[in-house]
């Protein structure tokens, strides 16, 4: 962790410079430094893997060079017109002669001849194992061969405990007659050729249940043990590179199988190693040359700063000048620097600063006029038309019922307190919900949700507000928690959302920012209706339609005053997860029978709604819609009725 370094406690900017040059460049040059340091890491086990893998191309080559010179030879043997006359003869001796001879003339490639009959039965054996006759895996050799269609096959057996690439090829006479098998160890001496080609280790190991047991190696005899107990016998069968720790250092390691380990099962492999030593040595070096250059960087950036700092003091003066008249109010004010540097550019880049602090003092003092001192703060950090826009906007009346009756049975003093507390509560509200006090109207609110501030949810948010108002002011007596339970405020809600106009109303001396437009009169037709159904909140079907998180009541579908075309409009009940499962079951009921209703079945909508009422709600909306079934039962609707209640008074 860098350590904060208080630059105040430097008075000279030349040392301040020097520290924060520290502080720009250490965690730079560090970075820098970790990843070369980590990509040569990468770039080293790559080296090892292709090492490795370099090694086991040499080592399954060196193999494959000597197993053909081992075909050929024992090819030659079963073309050669003497070892054939004298294995015809039966003369037993002479061909262990001839063997041997073979033996001898292969220099090394040979190092011990069978020859076994049809039936698996040792003739020849120059290795004088003991066998009478072949079983096990040198008679699956055979039958590997004689499965083949050139007749030949090989596989590692162990030959007095010496690990041996053993080929059979077929002697013919001129039909077969018998397997000519021949060998060559897998010793110390393959594996010192490719040492010697390679530079890298190889073991011969066998596994058995688990454990390993090194056979023979090139690696030093006091890394055996350690080879046994490091080595992963569980990725004998991979084919990608492991990395083993022998005697504490780390070693690359790359296995190829050799084949089965005898009859007891198991598996023999070869293990090519290429120890890191070298390669950290490598990357020691480099690491210490890269700790030497970033010194000498750090030292030619440090005579840098010290001759580029003082250039840099006379124009940062002038500039703080600058700052200093703009903090005091002097917008005016400017820097003239002949500078075509950065400084220059800094220079200009305050004027227009100072021009535009000067411009947003006058739109400030402009909305001041409009708006609250936090709303206009926010209109100076977001773009908004203030010369008049189109946008959706969701509007809520709110208004107290019967609030003209109230007045007359009080003092005005008393009635200016409670309104006073009332509008308050009220405003209150709709701000922590994100909403705007367009204006109050006597006894009433307006609020806009969408404008001049738009944010996703100003829908739920106008809602949100609603319900709180519900369950504070919807009850005789105000609030719960007044101590006044004589007030009997009750509130009465309206909600729409839709296209207005929103910007400028007013003079050149007096502006305020509201909303026009049909959307606004219908808010207002809904908060005006909650008296005639007998509910505390109305939503139009547009409101409802954008919020779906609140269970709604549709109430009916009306024309009010001003609007040619009908809506549709809900009472809203509460959030889903807070309603009750009455409130759901009676809102289902009442959906029932509006269809009942305006499918003109007088008869099932007069019973449902009694069995609405006989549940235990009574209310204005029940009533009103008994009074209209009686009436439509006198007079029945035109045959183009649809169920729309006409209203013709505001």
């Amino acid at each position: 962790m860098v350590a904060m370094v208080p630059v105040n406690g430097f008075r000279r900017f030349r040392s301040r410079l020097i520290v924060f040059l520290f502080l720009l460049m250490l965690p730079i040059l560090a970075g820098i430094y970790l990843f070369v340091v980590r990509n040569n890491n990468v770039y080293t086990e790559q080296m090892i893997n292709s090492y490795l893998e370099s090694g086991a191309g040499v080592f399954d080559y060196t193999l494959s060079q000597q197993s053909q010179t081992l075909v050929a030879i024992l090819s030659s043997l079963t073309w050669d017109f003497g070892f054939r006359t004298t294995f015809g003869a039966g003369d037993v001796a002479t061909l262990f002669d001839a063997s041997l001879n073979v033996l001898d003339r292969s220099l090394g490639s040979v190092d011990m001849l069978m020859i076994v009959d049809m039936n698996g039965e040792v003739i020849i054996d120059t290795a004088l194992q003991g066998f009478e006759r072949l079983s096990g895996e040198w008679k699956r050799l055979l039958w590997s061969a004689d499965s083949r269609v050139d007749g030949i096959a090989e596989a590692v057996i162990s030959v007095h405990d010496i690990p041996h690439r053993l080929i059979a090829v077929p002697l013919y006479l001129p039909r077969q007659v018998a397997w000519i098998i021949g060998g060559y160890p897998l010793d110390l001496g393959v594996l010192d050729r490719v040492k010697r080609i390679t530079l890298s280790d190889v073991s011969l190991v066998r596994i058995s249940q688990g454990t390993s047991q090194v056979l023979t190696s090139t690696l030093p005899g006091s890394l055996w043990n350690s080879l046994a107990a490091n080595y992963d016998t569980t990725a004998a069968g991979s084919t990608d590179p492991q990395q083993i720790y022998l005697d504490g250092e780390p070693y690359g390691t790359l296995t190829r199988v050799l084949g089965p380990s005898g009859d007891a099962g198991g598996q023999l492999v070869a293990l090519v190693h290429r120890s890191y030593q070298e390669n950290q040595a490598i990357e020691e070096n480099f690491q210490r040359f890269l700790r030497r250059f970033y010194l000498a960087v750090l030292v030619v950036s440090i005579l840098a700063v010290l001759f580029l700092s003082r250039s840099v003091t006379r124009p940062v003066l002038k500039l703080v000048g600058l700052v200093q008249n703009i903090e005091k109010g002097d917008f005016s004010a400017t820097a003239n620097l002949n500078n075509r540097d950065e400084f220059g550019q800094l220079a200009n880049s305050i004027n227009s600063m100072a021009r535009g602090l000067a411009e947003k003092e006058k739109v400030r003092d402009l909305l001041g006029k409009v708006v609250s001192p936090e709303i206009a703060d926010q209109l100076l950090r977001k773009p908004v038309h203030l010369d008049g826009e189109e946008r959706i906007v969701t509007i809520m009346y709110v208004d107290i019922k019967g609030f003209t009756s109230y007045c007359e049975s009080r003092s005005p003093r008393h009635v200016l307190k409670v309104l006073n507390r009332y509008l308050s509560d009220i405003a209150g509200q709709i701000e922590a919900n994100s909403g705007v006090v367009d204006k109050f109207m006597g006894d009433g609110v307006m609020a806009l949700y969408g404008a001049p501030i738009q944010q996703a949810d100003d829908v739920e948010n106008a809602l949100q507000t609603a319900l709180m108002i519900k369950r504070q002011w919807q009850h005789p007596g105000g609030r719960r928690s007044d101590s006044q339970a004589e007030e009997s405020l009750v509130t009465c809600i309206g909600i729409h959302t839709g296209l207005v106009v929103a910007g400028n109303l007013g003079s050149d001396s007096r502006l305020n920012y509201s909303v026009v437009g049909d959307s606004v009169n219908l808010a207002a037709r809904l908060e005006s209706l909650t008296r005639y159904y007998g509910v505390a909140c109305i939503v139009s079907e547009q409101t409802a339609a954008l919020a779906d998180g609140f269970l709604y009541r549709e109430l009916d579908q009306v024309r009010v005053v001003g609007r040619r075309d009908p809506v549709r409009i809900f009472e809203l009940v509460g959030k889903l997860h807070q309603v009750t499962d009455k409130e759901i079951t009676d809102t289902r009921q009442f959906s029932a029978f509006l269809r009942a209703y305006r499918s003109r079945n007088w008869d099932r909508a007069e019973a449902m709604l009694k069995a609405l009422v006989a549940d235990g709600n009574p209310g204005r909306l029940y009533s009103l819609y008994a009074e209209r079934i009686v009436y439509f039962r006198q007079n029945p609707p035109g045959p183009c009725w649809q169920g729309v209640f006409v209203f013709d008074k505001k």
